[in-house]
């Protein structure tokens, strides 16, 4: 589930794809630093810069001509403080890894997000989420930053030491400089109680703010053309970990594209065989530690609409992707997903002032997806959504200043910090309403 990048030409050019084969970048210099000299000479004598984790973002945020950076090199957990449950880390460390890593010293993330592959810096730049009434972005959980600048100098903002400037970095889509350190907030070790089951969506819309104030995590999955959802609910136990059976989330999905392939033509058969497929899903009863449970792993490829709505909104806007999708949309066969998330602090969060309702849409690599923006994103865009930071959206400054008050305040920090547009692209330029010249 990696980003792929192909030596081309010499050693110091490459091709580069995120994982979806969506993005692209043909950057003229790719680099991997092993220290933090290393890294400053890659930043201050780059033309134009941009880093790489997973290449798990749908949106462009990556693509550059210039110099494409990578910190796998320099992950790792650089120091654990168990007295106040916290760890540096190497920003380029993967989630999977860290998971582990930390478990051995009896600590966890407070939340995880469905995958886990990404690198940590991505991950809490694009505000990535799992779901829980109660459990913020991955973002919230960071205390402290180092970054280095576009001109090299070596910052360091901590929730003790310069907080606002922390806020700003939590969410900052590698705007800011090169993150290359994060201070993690983390919890002791903890098991939990997993249940999946099959359930008509009605009757899931109906209890499902009562489920989110019952359980830890509870979020959804729309089977497209069934009438059902799956639903998974998680909550903290002391029971002694269960054998769990091994996913067959990527086999189900292949079944539901031959599906698709097989009643095109007919809506009612598709209909029908669905939901009775969904509703004969064994569900899943496991107990295990947090890690292990919440992060799946999804190898079937697709790209994403994600939008963070008021949850006063988030029924009604879900009522109608699925009805334009049902009567638009026969190719769609990935379930849509709804997750609940905390709000948080940090400038640029789409969680910033209060509780969101997340709805994702997502289409197959080789499916068309131009349509999300034409009929997905007009629904979100009216009930007052915020789109996820690393998936697919057409939103730019004049649409982000609305949507976010500290906007401004984030904008003049980025140009302190890179008066010279170093680390921006054609993606971000339309972000922060630069211009681009390549």
């Amino acid at each position: 589930m990696e980003s792929s990048v192909t030596a081309s030409r010499d050693a110091t050019r490459s091709e580069w794809r995120n994982w979806s084969g969506h993005q692209g970048a043909d950057p003229d210099a790719f680099a991997q630093p092993e220290t933090l000299e290393a890294l400053r000479d890659g930043v201050v004598n780059a033309r134009r810069l941009r880093v790489v984790g997973a290449g798990h973002s749908f949106t462009p945020l990556v693509p550059t001509g210039g110099t494409l950076i990578n910190l796998d090199r320099m992950g790792g957990v650089r120091s654990v403080d168990p007295e106040s449950q916290s760890a540096w880390v190497g920003a380029g460390s993967r989630l999977r890894d860290l998971s582990p890593a930390f478990h051995e010293q009896g600590l966890a993330f407070p939340n995880l997000g469905d995958i886990d592959v990404q690198s940590l810096a991505g991950a809490i730049g694009t505000a990535t989420h799992g779901t829980g009434r109660e459990l913020p972005c991955l973002s919230a959980a960071i205390t402290g930053v180092r970054l280095l600048t576009a001109g090299g100098e070596d910052l360091e903002w901590t929730r003790e030491r310069d907080p606002e400037r922390l806020q700003a970095a939590q969410v900052s889509l590698g705007a800011l400089g090169v993150i290359h350190e994060l201070r993690v907030a983390l919890r002791p070790n903890y098991r939990l109680h997993r249940r999946t089951w099959a359930e008509r969506l009605d009757s899931i819309i109906a209890d499902a703010a009562a489920r989110w104030e019952r359980h830890r995590n509870f979020e959804f999955f729309y089977i497209p053309f069934s009438g059902w959802g799956m639903c998974i609910a998680h909550d903290e136990t002391t029971a002694a970990p269960t054998e769990r059976a091994p996913s067959t989330d990527d086999e189900d999905l292949m079944k539901a594209k031959r599906l698709r392939d097989l009643t095109r033509w007919c809506t009612p058969l598709r209909r029908a065989i669905l939901s009775r497929v969904v509703r004969g899903v064994t569900p899943e009863d496991v107990v295990g530690d947090s890690w292990r449970l919440l992060a799946s792993e999804r190898n079937v490829r697709f790209n994403e609409m994600e939008y963070h709505l008021p949850p006063e909104n988030a029924v009604d806007a879900l009522r109608e992707v699925i009805d334009v999708v049902e009567r638009e949309r026969r190719d769609v066969f990935f379930p849509i997903e709804v997750r609940q998330t905390a709000g948080d602090d940090a400038w640029l969060s789409p969680f910033n002032g209060g509780r969101r309702i997340s709805i994702a849409v997502h289409t197959h690599a080789r499916d068309e997806d131009d349509w999300l923006f034409r009929r997905v994103e007009p629904i979100f865009r009216r009930a007052g959504g915020r789109p996820h930071w690393g998936k697919l959206h057409s939103l730019g400054a004049p649409e982000l200043a609305e949507l976010y008050p500290e906007f401004e305040r984030f904008l003049a920090l980025r140009r302190e910090l890179d008066p010279t547009n170093k680390l921006v692209n054609a993606h971000t330029a339309r972000l922060w309403g630069e211009p681009h010249h390549g």
